[in-house]
């Protein structure tokens, strides 16, 4: 067998070449690989003697040369008299893999990108997949084992397995196309009309979807980051619902700056708290609305302590997700056995939301809670304290759904509605689950008032301040029903309204 080794990620690569050893004719690798096997005490040639340079301007051009791809293209095992007359060789594998370009696109450097987008390892792959009949192609380190056993058992390599990592082959060069596409039309605000490309990682079949006679898959980005990069610790598999709720607490929860805790249920929060500590943050969160954090997920933005997780325990549960857990905290916690431990590194995504529809799909940038200014539209002005409640309920507001509205005091939730068709109701269910709670609590909407009605309820129920984005035609109404009832209000000139 001829070999063909260019890769970035060198890892298992010595290992898999040793086990074939016995079968293998000629290892030919780039110059990079090449040193690294030579290292690792494995022979080999290196690329330079077929294609008759070393690499040519700093690494741009290793492997691009007709004695390189006849080697690989060609669909027969016997070489034409051009490959004999130059001494190409045959390749029976190739193996490639390429630059991390997502890992370089991160630091938003256009000239870093632009010089780690990868153009040798892409054409050996395609080129590669495209031959599959003959020619073995493998990207991912993963399957170096298996390859090597069916090698060392068989001599060769079998037609299903050649077919299934060309299409393998294919899928890693389409992602790795759509990632710098995307990277570089966000970078330069210039992305192409009426074009969109979409690049995932490490799909995998769900138990089932939102109902038991859905199917579902999860994907993510490959960043390691979010609920798709979560590593979980223990409990039961996640489903469907528990991915969306988890995600949707910690988009919340990292909004937060201080220790913080957001409890979710049905993809919307049901409760809230910031304090000194994670245990003073989850019991303001769990005194919002203790009834519906039953079954509820719960995120938090430290590390969880043991005082914590011992009252996590006391509930009903369906997943936990934090950062760390102390040795203490996580020993306690996961004599649960069925509930879902997740270790999860948070990073601000900028990437598109995607939502299906019936034959299509629709596409926008992520939602934000952050806005230019805080106006004081009222001739009464908040205190610092309310203040601060103002904007730790702005920021729960803004990952409620439709006709949001969040009563908070002492940086904790006191009562929320969500969901509703009218603005008016969604304030009449965040009082009723506030009850005496509300009086002395600030109010956040997500979205404009149409009439003055939910100032007057708001006062009547004992809010102390507002704030809403502004922007209605009757915005003078609810101005001069806040002056007479002596509330501060304020506009963020943002909406932030969910469907």
């Amino acid at each position: 067998m001829n070999v063909l080794a260019s890769v970035y990620e060198k890892r298992g690569l010595p290992e898999f070449l040793l086990e074939i050893q016995s079968k293998l004719e000629n290892v030919v690798a780039s110059e990079g690989t090449s040193t690294y096997l030579e290292s690792k005490g494995i022979s080999c040639t290196r690329i330079g003697k077929i294609t008759g340079f070393n690499d040519l301007f700093s690494g741009r051009i290793k492997t691009l040369h007709p004695g390189v791809y006849a080697g690989i293209l060609n669909p027969e095992n016997t070489p034409d008299a051009i490959m004999t007359r130059n001494g190409y060789l045959n390749f029976d594998i190739v193996i490639s893999n390429l630059y991390p370009f997502s890992e370089f696109a991160k630091s938003g450097k256009l000239d870093r990108m632009i010089e780690n987008i990868d153009i040798g390892g892409v054409s050996l792959t395609r080129a590669a997949a495209k031959n599959y009949r003959r020619v073995t192609v493998l990207t991912d380190p993963g399957d170096y084992p298996r390859i090597a056993k069916e090698i060392t058992e068989t001599g060769s390599v079998t037609a299903e397995s050649r077919r299934k990592l060309a299409i393998k082959a294919f899928a890693v060069t389409a992602n790795y196309d759509s990632m710098i596409y995307n990277s570089l039309s966000t970078l330069t605000g210039n992305p192409v009309n009426g074009f969109f490309s979409y690049s995932s990682f490490g799909g995998r079949t769900l138990r089932y979807g939102e109902n038991p006679d859905q199917s579902a898959m999860l994907f993510g980005d490959g960043s390691g980051f979010g609920i798709p990069g979560a590593f979980q610790l223990s409990g039961k598999e996640l489903s469907y619902n528990n991915i969306m709720d988890a995600n949707a607490a910690m988009e919340t929860v990292y909004d937060l700056e201080v220790p913080s805790c957001v409890i979710v249920k049905h993809n919307v929060p049901c409760g809230a708290g910031s304090g000194s500590d994670l245990l003073e943050a989850f019991l303001k969160a769990l005194e919002s609305d203790r009834e519906s954090a039953y079954g509820g997920v719960v995120c938090v933005n430290r590390e969880l302590d043991a005082k914590t997780a011992e009252e996590l325990s006391k509930l009903f549960l369906e997943v936990v997700c934090a950062p760390e857990y102390q040795s203490e905290a996580f020993n306690l916690i996961r004599k649960k056995k069925n509930l879902r431990l997740l270790k999860a590194r948070y990073e601000r995504d900028s990437s598109s939301r995607l939502r299906s529809i019936s034959n299509g799909i629709l596409l926008q940038s992520p939602l934000t809670s952050e806005f230019e200014k805080m106006e004081c539209v009222t001739e009464k002005k908040a205190n610092s304290s309310q203040i601060k409640d103002l904007k730790f309920a702005w920021k729960i507001a803004a990952r409620c759904k439709s006709n949001a509205i969040v009563l908070a005091k002492d940086l904790g939730t006191v009562g929320i509605g969500t969901g509703q068709t009218s603005r008016v109701e969604s304030l009449r269910i965040a009082a009723r689950r506030a009850g005496g709670k509300s009086t002395g609590a600030v109010m956040a909407s997500d979205g404009f008032f149409p009439f003055n009605d939910s100032v007057e309820l708001a006062h009547e129920i004992g809010v102390s301040a507002i704030i809403q984005p502004g922007g209605s035609k009757r915005d003078q109404e609810s101005i001069l029903a806040a002056n007479e009832l002596n509330m501060p209000m304020y506009f963020t000139g943002k909406r932030t309204f969910l469907h």
